[in-house]
């Protein structure tokens, strides 16, 4: 069984590809300015070293957000796709769950994900479960928000986690996967 991950919600892309649950391959790309451009050659790149073509694929996980706008969209379209497409499962997790389910000390804690302009909060419980909505927060309001708060700032992924407890979500119709928009955007305000 080969699980596809994608991860287009910053400034970088990570691409990863499971076989039975364990890191087979991955393609990681740091401070991309053109995600666009650099996405679909990178996901090649990734299929074609590990003799794997796009319909071997069994099912997706992709990160709805929050994050960049345009990456997150980005990212969402071509899970969708393909989830359609090939007729497969896809399952969906935000930036702030895979911290959480990446963290090993367990309990109710605040994760952070930062932005250029902010930071977006989400806080979970020890089955890693959001407690509340999530909360974007401007740079100037990190220090009055954060007070007597259990933030956790930085995790390491650890893959194998997520790909773990992405099991236990629901797999849903690609026509119903959106982007997950904490803040407004310009437009919208």
């Amino acid at each position: 069984m080969l699980t596809l991950y994608i991860d287009t919600h910053a400034s970088f892309i990570e691409l990863i590809l499971f076989k039975n649950g364990k890191v087979l391959d991955h393609v990681s790309r740091k401070e991309v300015v053109m995600q666009s451009s650099m996405i679909m050659p990178s996901l090649e790149d990734l299929l074609m070293r590990n003799n794997v073509v796009v319909k071997d694929i069994s099912d997706i996980i992709v990160i709805n957000g929050p994050g960049s706008f345009t990456g997150v969209r980005l990212g969402v379209t071509i899970a969708k796709s393909l989830a359609f497409t090939l007729q497969i499962p896809i399952r969906v997790m935000s930036s702030l769950l895979i911290k959480a389910v990446s963290n090993e000390e367990k309990g109710y804690h605040w994760f952070v994900e930062e932005e250029k302009n902010g930071y977006y909060f989400g806080k979970f419980n020890e089955l890693d479960e959001l407690i509340n909505d999530y909360i974007y927060v401007k740079k100037g309001d990190y220090e009055i928000f954060s007070q007597n708060r259990d933030i956790i700032v930085h995790v390491d992924l650890n893959y194998e986690m997520i790909y773990k407890f992405s099991r236990n979500l629901n797999p849903v119709n690609p026509h119903v996967v959106k982007p997950l928009y904490v803040k407004l955007i310009e437009v919208q305000k």
